[in-house]
């Protein structure tokens, strides 16, 4: 009885903060949202993919050309179907020419894909550009001249608070487009295994498998999130879900529509969150902010004088709470580079303000990067050396030194990702770019490979 009084309750809580949900047929109090769905849901789109399910049979990135697509789908000798496995996501319109945003997962190592809306109308996917970092992808859809297509409306995803309603929506295991209801648990939340920035919305509504890339629209039917997935112990919804804020949608969309990459401001500077102890010992209460611990020389960070040892309390008037949450305001300034924007930091006991000139991360050099050949584990990999902004874009700290994936071959002899930094080979120090294919060279038949994945270090020894 409690359980339902609660479920009314909030039922009513709704009633009240919404003007789409309205009292009918004189029967009693019949709630609904209909109308925000009725405003959203035309824009939601299921994508069907078709991807690689053993290994990569061609290098290139989600959307293979004509020619390739169609040897990998036809075969050649034994049933390429063995090889292919279908799959579903679900994406929102974002602009009548034909731009879809869903999450990168959805579409990466797709051979062909399919955008099929909910009135049946399908179409291709022209070009795909994508953002690992985020896990958000943008399609462009093959749309004929004077087509119409219905576009979402764009909420304020800053403006969430906690206890608002939201709706999920999307085509969860393919059974066709639904809506699950749920409220808004968090904002601002950190999840660092999806992203390592800390700007999830998390919510109760029901993330199914195939809602991944929907939309997640507030009670008048403005997208306000992006669905990317569910924390789960037994693979059902019952679990924490996570949706992309809507306002860093629309920017990465725009970048990536326009130049092809999302433009990230750097700072050059990194650290941890500050302990309580900490706190206490040097004044500061409560206890916030970003102890730095490295200063990357000639960056923003050194060029505006920050020092080891600062705390980073906010940056461009917003609190900063610890390194997730500094990631995520500088991705919100993105359109201030070229700018000056302040940062507060606390020094030797008092607050101060820093002056940082924003500026983009710089561009990786390809004379840094090179592809692995012969007979090796290695063979159709490519590897990079390390550099601020490659450290930057995988996830490792700014002055980690050495040699990365960041392209896996066909080989199928070690489980190597992108990513993974190279320790040695043959018990060997990799140490530069250019002398790996020579330490792979030296042994014809054995190779013992160290790498390190995150925390973890593995090794694999591979015989041919």
């Amino acid at each position: 009885m409690k359980k339902i009084t609660a479920i009314v309750l909030m039922v009513m809580l709704a009633v009240a903060g919404s003007g789409h949900a309205q009292a009918r047929d004189g029967l009693g109090l019949r709630v609904s949202f209909h109308s925000a769905v009725q405003a959203a849901m035309p824009a939601v789109v299921s994508i069907y993919t078709s991807k690689l399910a053993a290994k990569k049979v061609a290098e290139g990135k989600p959307g293979y050309p004509d020619e390739i697509r169609d040897k990998l789908l036809r075969g050649q000798g034994a049933p390429v179907r063995d090889k292919i496995e279908r799959s579903l996501g679900s994406g929102v319109l974002i602009d009548g020419s034909g731009v879809v945003v869903t999450n990168r997962h959805v579409i990466e190592d797709t051979v062909d894909m399919t955008v099929a809306l909910g009135d049946g109308r399908e179409f291709k996917v022209e070009s795909v550009r994508s953002d690992e970092r985020l896990d958000l992808a943008v399609l462009k859809l093959k749309v004929p001249q004077g087509t119409r297509l219905p576009v979402v409306k764009f909420g304020n995803s800053d403006s969430l608070q906690v206890g608002d309603v939201v709706l999920a929506l999307g085509n969860p295991y393919g059974i066709g487009q639904s809506v699950t209801m749920g409220v808004v648990s968090a904002v601002n939340r950190s999840a660092a295994k999806l992203s390592p920035y800390g700007q999830f919305i998390q919510t109760d509504a029901a993330i199914n498998p195939g809602n991944s890339g929907g939309a997640l629209v507030d009670s008048s039917g403005a997208l306000i999130g992006v669905n990317t997935a569910i924390y789960t112990r037994n693979g059902g919804n019952q679990g924490i879900s996570f949706a992309i804020p809507a306002n860093l949608v629309a920017r990465a969309a725009r970048d990536l529509v326009t130049t092809g990459s999302v433009r990230r401001p750097w700072l050059g500077a990194e650290g941890e969150t500050v302990s309580e102890a900490l706190a206490n010992r040097i004044g500061l209460s409560p206890a916030r902010g970003v102890l730095v611990q490295s200063v990357m020389p000639d960056s923003p960070a050194a060029m505006a004088g920050l020092r080891v040892t600062d705390i980073i309390l906010a940056f461009d008037g917003q609190p900063v709470a610890d390194p997730a949450q500094l990631g995520d305001r500088l991705v919100s300034v993105a359109d201030k580079i070229g700018t000056r924007v302040p940062m507060t930091i606390w020094r030797e006991g008092d607050q101060r303000t820093l002056d940082i000139g924003l500026t983009s991360l710089p561009p990786r050099n390809p004379a840094l990067q090179k592809k692995m050949k012969g007979y090796t584990p290695l063979s159709g990999s490519t590897v990079e050396q390390l550099s601020t902004t490659l450290n930057a874009e995988m996830g490792w700290p700014l002055a980690t030194q050495g040699v990365v994936v960041v392209a896996t071959g066909d080989t199928g002899d070690v489980d190597l990702q992108p990513g993974d930094l190279l320790i040695s080979i043959d018990k060997q120090p990799v140490k530069n770019v250019n002398e790996v294919q020579g330490l792979l060279d030296a042994v014809h038949r054995t190779w013992e490979l160290r790498y390190q994945r995150g925390p973890k270090v593995l090794k694999a020894t591979i015989s041919r």
